[in-house]
């Protein structure tokens, strides 16, 4: 949240492109997670912090504002395209233990904090 609102006081392009890039991040999390039996809901842990801190860069963020962008996008890329958008698949699994924020879900937000604090 702390990173979300110092970039809502920035510019609106700024503020705008973070949104498009957690959704474009969304949209690819979203995509490339499955649903495993017994574990739950799994994705590359790769995956979101690539995406992120490559569109972050490609759309051309302001410098002091790239590393909070990728982290929000980072983030918010796993925790809902991974996990949010699936809870409807998950009541297709067999029974037994499921878990939503998994082990490639959770990669993905930790991978996605380094690689923001790396851009800094």
């Amino acid at each position: 949240v702390w990173e979300l609102l110092g970039i809502l006081g920035s510019d609106g392009r700024t503020v705008l492109l973070t949104f498009l890039i957690a959704g474009a991040n969304t949209f690819v999390c979203y995509r490339a997670s499955r649903p495993v039996e017994g574990v739950g809901i799994m994705m590359p842990g790769f995956l979101s912090p690539l995406v992120s801190v490559g569109l972050t860069w490609l759309l051309g963020i302001p410098p002091g504002l790239r590393a909070p962008v990728a982290f929000v996008a980072g983030v918010s890329g796993p925790l809902i395209g991974a996990d949010l958008l699936n809870l409807r698949n998950i009541a297709r699994l067999p029974g037994g233990v499921l878990s939503i924020g998994g082990a490639g879900t959770f990669d993905g937000i930790v991978l996605s904090g380094v690689l923001a604090a790396l851009l800094a």
